[in-house]
C-alpha cells in the first residue's frame, strides 16, 4: 500500500510537471509570436508616418498575441469579407476590431466625400451642415490625408457601384474633399458590423462587414458608421474642417462655425 501511494503520488508530480513544461512552452511561443509580430508590423509601418496613438501601433500586438494570429494572416482577414470567414475567424476578428477605441468627444475624425460636395455645404440656403455615414479615425488615416484621388480610391475601396470616386478618375479629375473634425453626438456611431458579427449592417461589396476596410493597397484601416438623422441629427465640432485635395495638394476650404450652424467658406472664417 505504501509504495501504492508513493506512485500515485509520483504520478501526479509527474502530470504537474507536464502541465509546467507545456504552460512554459505555450509563454515561449506567445512571446516568440509577439516579438514576430511588433517586427512585421515595424517593417510594415516604416516609413509610412503612422502615429503612435494608430490601433495597428497601439493595440494590434496584443490583440494578435491574444488570438494566435500572425500580422500577415490578420491583414489578410482585414480584406475578407464576413461570410468568407469560418467561425473561428469570425469570433477572432470580432475580438480584435473590439480592441479599436470607440469615437469620444476627443475623436478627431476623417471622411473622404465627393468633391462636388462642396457646393452643398457652402451653399446660402439649406446648406449641408451635419457629418454622417462611414468615417474613419484621424489616427487610423491622417498619415494618408492629401494623397492623390487614385491611391485614396485603394486605400478606402471606393470602387463600390456607383461611386462618384470611379466617375471621377475616369473623367481625368483628381479632386476630392476630406472632412476633419470631431463630433457632437459620438455615441452615434457604430461599428459596422454585419449579421455574423452580431450587427445589422448589409452593405454591399467592397464592405467586408467586419469593421475593416478592404483596402486595395498595403494599409490596415478601421472604419466606423455614424448616424445623423432628422430628430438627432450629428453636427461637428467648431472649427472642424473641410480640405479641398486636388493633384495630391491639400487646402482648407470651409470651417463649421457652431454660431451659424453651418459651415463658411475658411477665408471668411478667418477675416
Amino acid at each position: 500500500l505504501g509504495g501504492l501511494g508513493v506512485a500515485k503520488g509520483a504520478g501526479a508530480l509527474s502530470r504537474k510537471m507536464a502541465r509546467e513544461a507545456a504552460e512554459e512552452a505555450a509563454e515561449r511561443a506567445r512571446a516568440e509570436l509577439h516579438r514576430d509580430n511588433l517586427k512585421d508590423i515595424g517593417e510594415w509601418g516604416r516609413d509610412k508616418g503612422l502615429p503612435q496613438e494608430s490601433f495597428v501601433y497601439k493595440n494590434l500586438p496584443d490583440s494578435l498575441t491574444r488570438e494566435n494570429l500572425q500580422f500577415e494572416e490578420f491583414k489578410t482577414l482585414t480584406r475578407t469579407h464576413m461570410d468568407d470567414m469560418t467561425e473561428e475567424q469570425v469570433r477572432q476578428m470580432k475580438r480584435i476590431r473590439d480592441d479599436v477605441p470607440p469615437i469620444t468627444r476627443d475623436t478627431v475624425v476623417t471622411k473622404v466625400m465627393p468633391y462636388e460636395y462642396l457646393e452643398g455645404y457652402l451653399k446660402e440656403e439649406n446648406p449641408y451642415n451635419t457629418i454622417g455615414g462611414f468615417v474613419t479615425r484621424k489616427d487610423d488615416y491622417g498619415h494618408l490625408m492629401g494623397q492623390n484621388l487614385e491611391n485614396t480610391y485603394k486605400h478606402l475601396a471606393l470602387d463600390y457601384s456607383g461611386s462618384p470616386y470611379t466617375e471621377a478618375l475616369e473623367n481625368g479629375q483628381d479632386r476630392y474633399l476630406v472632412f476633419e473634425g470631431r463630433l457632437t453626438k459620438p455615441k452615434q456611431s457604430e461599428i459596422p458590423y454585419g449579421e455574423r458579427f452580431g450587427g445589422i449592417h448589409d452593405d454591399a461589396l467592397p464592405c467586408t462587414l467586419n469593421g475593416f476596410i478592404a483596402c486595395r493597397s498595403n494599409e490596415i484601416i478601421p472604419e466606423f458608421y455614424v448616424k445623423s438623422q432628422p430628430k438627432s441629427p450629428q453636427y461637428p465640432e467648431h472649427g472642424s474642417t473641410i480640405w479641398v485635395v486636388e493633384d495630391g495638394v491639400k487646402h482648407k476650404a470651409a470651417v463649421f462655425d457652431d454660431n451659424e450652424m453651418k459651415f463658411v467658406p475658411y477665408e471668411d472664417a478667418n477675416k
